[in-house]
């Protein structure tokens, strides 16, 4: 099965994407995948794509997820050598589907300098979900890699973290 590196927006989860496969990795960014990631309403019905305006109603009456069959696809694609690199609010229902775990993790610090382009709303709620999202990958056994470096540092590690765990 496939390896599933996650962090908080910020983290560098995109251009590790890029970066690893520059290094023959085969890896796939969640935003990426048509039908993985959507807006889901409390019941995880879909009711929009990453083109929907942030609204503070959008955000407190649904949440960024993943659909199950949309995951089992992916995992099935990337096989065992594959990494997803990707968060989602419900990802915590999909990773007993990956061999292993890896966070991308940052402080509160880096993290705000690098998602200041983002929409108000979205950093406000991105800044409270930091210390929770990266103490549940703990929790869930997730290997640590240092998100703050320079990105050729972090693919660096993050590549060697892959390897040895094949």
């Amino acid at each position: 099965m496939a390896t599933l590196v996650s962090g908080n927006p910020g983290s560098g989860k995109s251009t590790m994407t890029a970066l690893l496969r520059g290094r023959g990795v085969r890896a796939l960014d969640a935003d990426e995948v048509p039908g993985l990631a959507a807006w889901m309403d409390a019941n995880g019905d879909v009711v929009g794509d990453g083109s929907l305006e942030p609204t503070p109603e959008l955000l407190a009456t649904c949440f960024w997820g993943w659909n199950g069959p949309g995951v089992e696809q992916v995992v099935e694609e990337l096989g065992a050598e594959g990494v997803l690199l990707g968060i989602a609010v419900n990802q915590w229902d999909f990773v007993d589907r990956f061999d292993g775990l890896v966070l991308l993790e940052l402080d509160a610090s880096t993290q705000r300098d690098r998602v200041t382009s983002r929409d108000p709303l979205f950093r406000e709620q991105i800044a409270v979900g930091l210390p929770v999202m990266q103490a549940q990958m703990r929790a869930h056994g997730a290997r640590v890699v240092d998100a703050t470096q320079d990105p050729d540092d972090v693919a660096r590690d993050l590549a060697a973290l892959l390897h040895s765990s094949r």
